[in-house]
């Protein structure tokens, strides 16, 4: 993980934050950086699944919104 300043999970599009959470699994994987940087990485990843979490959770609300609409 670089030290440049990363966005907030909470502003992040689902897409761009799929893709972060992508790459620091494969990071993970390989084994790369030390244990402090990979504990540093899991726990931005587990931010970054919250957010997926999040938004696909306001999608599935809007959907059976959209679905009650077209019955009335």
């Amino acid at each position: 993980m670089t030290d440049k300043k990363l966005p907030s999970p909470d502003k992040m599009t689902f897409e761009l934050a799929a893709n972060e959470l992508d790459a620091i699994v494969k990071r993970i994987d390989e084994g790369k950086g030390d244990l402090e940087a990979m504990m540093k990485e899991h726990e931005r990843g587990q931010l970054l699944v919250k957010r997926c979490r999040d938004l696909l959770a306001e999608a599935e609300q809007q959907l059976a919104s959209m679905e009650v609409d077209d019955i009335d």
